[in-house]
């Protein structure tokens, strides 16, 4: 009779037994049992962030992947990867890498879009009204008073999905294994944005039951996760240009999990085709952009990066896998742009440079924004060369900090930012290529997202993240998603922008032409823009 192993979880609160069942990973397991690790790539072995330590290591042989991720002094140390390991006996196990909690943080009036121009509002028929942008890497929402059209508070905190896989790809193919982890993956980001309603609520002494409406944008696959409807079909070719249906069939599953009433309407703003999501015409909305002149570009930045070219005729939509690096995600010292992260860097006389810290502490790690200055100044003072090369830096890199020497950009990171800001840059490139503008022509360019509003404008034009245009049209907004959500929550014009926007909207899907590989590999140089 053959006994399935235990495995001995080792917590701050004592020791806990956890069933093991052959056939899954730890990984599997201790997100099962609600002990979830940090990951990456979906338990593929790739991130090497699902970090455990085991008592009985030595009696387990070491896989490629461990080898490739783990150093020596971790390996004799008993450090090993959960997701490649299929215990055949009973195991002592600590978790050294748990995932990420979400802790909801105010949102600054600075984290705001810029220049948003009002819309006129729509005659309330609910007093409280919410708008969540729900990111792939972060969520954020926003309380108003829809009778006096006054924004009451906003929070922002980690989306926990990510335990799942830091990329929309990831995540889907999570999705499909089983309906319970695809339920798993659901109610993970329903219990968080219930938190955040509770937080919000409870601090300005108003009753859930009184918001009457929420409105939601986000990318498709996040949308269809949370909904639980038509996510998966992501994963199929002919469904990556289509506009999905990702509306609940029923939202008391939501006005139960968040506190509200059976009466309070839960919307989904539609989505533009299938990685191409409601967050990014809700920037439309909120900037406006069909209504620019023509070669307007917008980008929405994040970890599946959205971008928009109005030519004056048609609006070209694409989307493009840039990755979590633009939200601190990814990097070996990165982190999200809160408190402790270097987002500026500056050169000073000879090798010297400052740091800009956000909320003037000691620095924790380094985010996007940082990410690109340092890249920038590398490039700049010849320790990296344009194919992403360190010249004359010993060790493990480049260190950020001489306060915290363990901050420190490897290799390894500079090659994770040039797939990130070569994506982005193919993307924009093929747009104009369709729609017959030069690059350096584009009559305007909105950067948008948490990321795009620290951007040092002509530290990204060197290494190639925005086009070479005068600095002038280039213009930083911000969460442009989550006040395109807003102007949906309380604008009169809804239905006649979408309509204006449907009648001259091209989905396109860049994976279906070749050219754009060749262009993803000229923009892999740390050099401008390259059409």
């Amino acid at each position: 009779m053959n006994i399935s192993p235990v495995i001995k979880l080792q917590t701050p609160q004592g020791e806990i037994q956890l069933p093991y069942q052959p056939g899954t990973t730890l990984r599997d397991l201790l997100v099962a049992s609600g002990f979830p690790v940090r990951s990456a790539c979906g338990g593929k072995g790739t991130c090497g962030q699902c970090l455990i330590r085991v008592q009985e290591s030595d009696a387990i042989a070491l896989t490629e992947g461990e080898i490739r991720w783990l150093s020596k002094n971790q390996l004799r140390s008993g450090w090993r990867l959960s997701c490649q390991l299929n215990p055949a006996t009973n195991l002592h196990v600590r978790i050294e890498a748990p995932a990420i909690k979400t802790h909801w943080r105010h949102l600054r009036d600075d984290e705001y879009a810029s220049f948003i121009k009002p819309f006129a509002l729509r005659p309330p028929t609910n007093r409280y009204g919410v708008a969540i942008d729900l990111g792939t890497t972060h969520i954020r929402l926003t309380l108003w008073d829809i009778v006096a059209g006054k924004r009451l508070a906003g929070r922002a905190g980690l989306n926990p999905q990510a335990c799942y896989g830091s990329d929309v790809l990831t995540r889907l193919m999570e999705a499909a294994r089983s309906k319970a982890i695809s339920e798993e993956i659901s109610k993970l980001a329903i219990t968080a944005i219930g938190q955040a309603l509770t937080s919000i609520t409870k601090k300005l002494t108003i009753d859930l039951q009184a918001i009457g409406e929420v409105l939601l944008v986000g990318n498709t696959a996040m949308m269809g996760l949370l909904s639980g409807k038509n996510a998966t079909l992501l994963l199929q070719p002919e469904y990556w240009t289509q506009p999905l249906d990702i509306q609940p069939d029923d939202t008391t599953l939501l006005q139960q999990a968040w506190g509200l009433s059976n009466n309070a309407i839960i919307r989904f703003m539609p989505s533009l085709g299938g990685f191409i999501g409601s967050d990014l015409l809700a920037g439309i909305i909120a900037t406006r952009l069909i209504d620019q002149p023509a070669g307007a570009l917008l980008i929405d930045f994040g970890t599946n990066s959205e971008m928009a070219l109005w030519d004056g005729e048609k609006l070209r939509v694409t989307s493009t896998a840039g990755g979590p690096a633009f939200e601190g995600c990814g990097i070996s010292c990165g982190m999200t742009g809160e408190a402790g992260a270097i987002y500026r860097l500056k050169s000073g006389q000879g090798a010297h440079f400052e740091l800009g810290v956000l909320g003037l502490c000691e620095p924790k790690g380094v985010c996007g924004s940082g990410l690109v200055d340092a890249v920038a100044y590398l490039r700049r003072s010849g320790q990296l060369d344009k194919v992403g090369r360190y010249q004359g830096i010993s060790g493990d890199g480049f260190v950020l900090s001489a306060t915290q020497p363990s901050i420190i950009l490897k290799q390894s990171d500079i090659d994770v930012f040039q797939r990130a800001k070569a994506s982005i840059g193919a993307g924009v490139c093929w747009l104009c290529h369709q729609a017959g503008i030069s690059v350096a022509a584009l009559s305007r360019v909105y950067a948008c997202g948490a990321f795009g509003r620290l951007l040092d404008v002509t530290n990204a034009q060197v290494v190639g993240l925005l086009p070479p245009v005068p600095i002038d049209r280039v213009y930083l907004e911000g969460n442009t998603a989550l006040a395109g959500c807003e102007t949906g929550l309380l604008s009169s014009e809804g239905e006649n922008l979408l309509a204006a926007i449907g009648a001259v909207l091209q989905v396109n899907n860049m994976a279906e032409d070749h050219t754009f590989e060749s262009l993803f590999v000229a923009n892999l140089y740390l050099q401008p823009m390259q059409e």
